[in-house]
């Protein structure tokens, strides 16, 4: 047999190629294939062992697949030396001091192998950061300012020196089971128990006041601005990319629920001002010690809190150093047991004046609804405590003689000595004042109507002081006896059970209903969004005689229409939103957009489907109405 002759046909010569390589002006060109003709025999033992031609088509491809990984090489990896491979190879050699010569000889093989495996460490050190938290984006591979910044903060947040190296000690702990992840972020809008989690931490901290609801709105946004504010302001966080933009970023979270974190920045002093004051000021209200708004002053009652903080706490007095700050902002802080107490006046609010009302209706001297607030109600129930006591020729009525303030000792005495003053009655001498004081109480626990408080012992009177003794276990005589008495104006006493308890909580613009269940307990069924009226329309109290009026309820004075109208005394009901005619295609969406906000002449909103529920299921003498 003949030995087959190889013809090998360029398909393409490469132009301008000689001992300088290719002229920096050349255009890029593709890689060509080299056409080699069929043999038409060959030899079995060549056919099970590459070829020279195969070794080294082998080893282009493979220098082209890392070309490509080292992104030196847009291409396809074909396994034919082109123009783009020999520009990609030199402009590598290049960057790593190899002689840019386009030849792929050994060292360079081994240096883009060596390359690789570099970037592919690196992608495995990004995705670790990845998925721990601290990188975002992809891993591509490159070690750049975004990666660097990423291990430094993983450094800082393991104890490491933040180098953004990674060093032995940091690889170790970056792949330790226990490397700890950054939490997921949080963002306004957001809503549940991680907010839930994150308002705690910010009102412990004294960055959020109030209560926790599990809402991300603008004051936990605002809580959120002000931590990272304060976290630039710490030397020990200067370092790190804080934006105070009020989004709870990972790195955020990560320090806020630190358990060792401290929020120390430096000491103040009485009569201080500032921010640092008023976290002060938030955290020892969300305790229990201060009973004022926070103001950022620290002023002498604010003092006078903090040292009582302290000598709860255990730690040296007087002095507002870090001790006292770790101490009053750690999750460990001791709750007060009660209040520093201080002088209340006309348009105060708080704990104080809250006990002040709590007392007074206790004593059967309102029957207000505590509010917390010092109010023209509050006035004339302290007038009336001072008539009552100044007809008994009681020198205590002098401590209520300006009635439009409380000295600590005023409120004092109410809350520790009324109680004792509240049972000193005989309703059945007839005495106007102390059948009032019965009736107060009575109404109070739901026993008898507002109306029903005239200081005449009549027949509904008399049948509710019965009705008040059978529920307490008490012999249902209807006479005010010292037993009954005791009973009456104490904590102890237990109301009427009355089906439904509806309470219209106007803070809030919000009805709950709830049902009596078997074991004389109350369980809330019902919750309603509502608008009541605007400003004061909507009066406060307790309302016994409710019951439902009308299918479809006009207001000629305002000529609209309402469903399911529910009268709760006189012209103040509840009913649905409002319509143009008694059509309900003429519905004004106005109303509906209204709800959650004060919006009414006085009456009650509600959207159709909890109106319709009321009407339905609340008949006259199966609810108590509290409207606060």
């Amino acid at each position: 047999m003949k030995p087959v002759v190889k013809r090998m046909t360029l398909a393409l010569a490469l132009c301008a190629l000689g001992a300088q390589g290719l002229a920096e002006d050349m255009p890029i060109v593709n890689d060509m294939p080299i056409v080699v003709d069929e043999p038409l025999e060959q030899d079995a033992a060549a056919e099970a062992e590459p070829s020279a031609e195969e070794d080294e088509h082998a080893r282009v491809k493979q220098a082209q697949e890392l070309l490509i990984e080292l992104r030196y090489l847009a291409a396809g990896a074909d396994g034919i030396y082109g123009p783009n491979t020999a520009i990609a190879l030199r402009a590598f050699q290049k960057d790593f001091g190899l002689a840019a010569d386009g030849v792929l000889n050994d060292a360079t093989m081994q240096a883009l192998q060596a390359k690789a495996e570099k970037k592919a460490d690196i992608k495995t050190l990004q995705q670790r950061l990845i998925d721990l938290g601290y990188l975002t984006g992809a891993a591509d591979g490159i070690f750049g300012d975004h990666t660097k910044k990423a291990v430094q903060l993983f450094q800082s947040m393991h104890g490491l020196e933040a180098s953004g190296e990674v060093d032995a000690a940091t690889r170790a702990a970056l792949f330790a089971d226990g490397a700890e992840a950054l939490p997921e972020p949080l963002n306004p809008g957001d809503c549940g128990e991680r907010v839930e989690a994150l308002q705690k931490r910010l009102i412990q901290f004294g960055f959020l006041g109030g209560a926790i609801d599990g809402q991300y709105g603008k004051k936990t946004s605002a809580a959120v601005k002000l931590f990272q504010e304060h976290l630039a302001r710490q030397q020990a966080y200067a370092g790190l990319d804080i934006t105070a933009n009020g989004k709870a970023t990972p790195l955020t979270l990560m320090i806020l629920t630190d358990p060792d974190y401290s929020s120390y920045i430096g000491d103040i002093e009485a009569g201080g001002t500032g921010s640092e004051v008023q976290r002060v000021e938030r955290r020892l209200i969300s305790l229990g010690y201060m009973d004022k708004a926070e103001d950022k002053q620290f002023d002498d009652y604010a003092v006078e809190t903090a040292l009582e903080f302290q000598r709860a706490a255990g730690i040296e007095q007087g002095v507002f150093g870090q001790a006292f700050f770790d101490a009053l902002f750690s999750e460990k802080a001791p709750e007060a047991e009660h209040f520093v107490p201080h002088l209340i006046a006309e348009g105060d609010s708080g704990l104080a004046v809250r006990e002040v009302e709590e007392a007074l209706v206790l004593a059967g001297m309102t029957i207000k609804m505590p509010t917390g607030g010092y109010d023209a109600k509050l006035i004339t129930a302290i007038t009336r405590l001072h008539d009552y006591l100044k007809a008994k020729d009681s020198p205590d009525a002098s401590l209520f003689i300006v009635p439009e303030r409380l000295t600590v000792e005023a409120q004092d005495w109410i809350t520790q000595k009324l109680q004792d003053v509240a049972t000193d009655l005989d309703a059945t001498t007839g005495n106007a004042e102390d059948i009032r004081r019965v009736q107060r109480r009575l109404h109070m626990l739901y026993y008898l109507s507002r109306i029903g408080i005239d200081g005449r012992m009549g027949t509904k009177s008399v049948d509710a002081l019965k009705r008040f003794q059978e529920v307490n276990g008490l012999p249902a005589t209807g006479e005010a006896d010292a037993t009954t008495r005791d009973l009456l104006f104490s904590d102890g006493a237990a109301s009427e059970r009355i089906p439904y308890r509806v309470e219209v909580d106007i803070s809030h613009q919000r009805v709950y209903v709830y049902e009596l269940q078997d074991d004389g307990s109350y369980q809330q069924t019902q919750n309603f969004i509502c608008s009541t009226g605007v400003k004061d329309a909507t009066p406060r109290g307790i309302y016994l005689d409710g019951f439902p009026c009308n299918r479809w309820h006009y207001f000629k004075k305002f000529d609209c229409w309402a469903q399911y109208s529910f009268e709760i005394e006189g012209d103040i009901m509840f009913h649905s939103v409002l319509y143009s005619s008694q059509d309900e295609s003429t519905l004004r969406s106005g109303s509906v957009y209204a709800l959650g906000s004060r919006a009414s002449h006085g009456c009650i909103r509600l959207e159709v489907k909890s109106a319709k529920w009321l009407f339905e299921h609340c008949k006259r003498g199966t609810l108590v109405i509290l409207i606060y």
